[in-house]
Order: C-alpha cells, then structure tokens, then sequence
C-alpha cells in the first residue's frame, strides 16, 4: 500500500485502527536461553509496577471493533494510570 492506507480502504468499509499500548505485563522471553535477559525483563516488570494487563489491552480492541460500521476509531493510545511518562 502506498499513502495513507485509510484513504485506500476507506470506500470498501474497511476500518484501520492503530493500537498502540505502553509497557504491558507479559513473560520473559525464555526463547532467547540466556538468563541475563530473562532476569533483566522479570526486574524491569518489577520496576514498571504498573505495567499493563494484556487484558486491558485486549478489551480496548474488543471496545474499537464493536463500534457501528460507520464509526472508526483512529487510534486508542494505552498507558497504565501508575506509570510515568
């Protein structure tokens, strides 16, 4: 796609939504099989307190989505209440 796809799309009644969450709580990536990186994530969870629940997230995608077909919503922008800038 070339442009902005919105404009594209916008006759064919396809909605583009642009979620984008902050920190959210999530596993430490135990693929990588080094152990300084998956301690690193767990003390850098710890430190957010306040990270996202990935359920948060998922319901702001369910909120978007079940608007009526002539609404869009653009783009929801999510942060925790606790965590600073």
């Amino acid at each position: 796609m070339s442009g902005d796809p919105r404009e594209e799309v916008a006759a064919t009644g396809v909605r583009l939504v642009t979620v984008a969450p902050d920190a959210a709580e999530a596993e430490p990536p135990a693929h990588t099989g080094d152990e300084l990186i998956g301690s690193g994530c767990e003390t850098w969870q710890k430190a957010v307190d306040g990270a996202l629940a990935p359920q948060a997230v998922v319901e702001a995608i369910g909120y978007a989505y079940r608007q009526p077909a002539n609404v869009t919503i653009r783009e929801v922008v999510l942060t925790a209440t606790g965590q600073e800038a």
